[in-house]
């Protein structure tokens, strides 16, 4: 069974280790410390967990609760509050078993909740680059939005949203 787990000091070495495609998402120690400037610097807390199959570690997940428009500057969402997905990863030894998916289905079922607030909308960025995760998305119900998120002078990413 798939749950997502808060990062603790017993699973913290286990998610920081974790290996996937960095052509496709940051590493975990990156964004773990991201995380932690996040709240340092705008005084929110960022929703990260582990996903974990039976209580192992097999993935990480990192989403912001409507983030400031410095943060993400090309969403405003009609000034109503949304979320952001920033990670969804999967361990290269757990890939391709269905977690991403189901971990996905239990942050956005968090976010229909309210659990972290109430929103009307759940983004994420994708690189357009990318073969895997407009697919991925699109077939959870996110769809592009036609606004991009300039991340440095050589990169973007393509945003797409779903309802909640």
């Amino acid at each position: 069974m798939i749950t997502l787990q808060p990062i603790t000091s017993k699973n913290l070495s286990i998610v920081w280790l974790m290996k996937a495609d960095p052509e496709l998402v940051a590493p975990n120690s990156w964004s773990l410390a991201e995380a932690f400037a996040y709240r340092s610097e705008y005084g929110q807390e960022p929703i990260v967990y582990a996903i974990c199959h039976n209580d192992t570690p097999v993935g990480f997940i990192m989403a912001l609760y409507n983030p400031p428009a410095c943060f993400i500057s090309s969403i405003n969402n009609n000034g109503q509050p949304f979320y952001f997905l920033l990670r969804n990863m999967i361990d290269e030894k757990h890939q391709n078993k269905g977690y991403g998916r189901t971990a996905m289905e239990l942050l956005i079922a968090e976010a229909k909740a309210g659990k972290h607030g109430k929103a009307n909308a759940f983004y994420t960025g994708t690189d357009p680059k990318s073969k895997i995760t407009p697919k991925f998305y699109g077939s959870l119900g996110f769809e592009y939005t036609g606004e991009i998120e300039v991340e440095d002078d050589e990169s973007y990413e393509e945003i797409m949203r779903l309802a909640l």
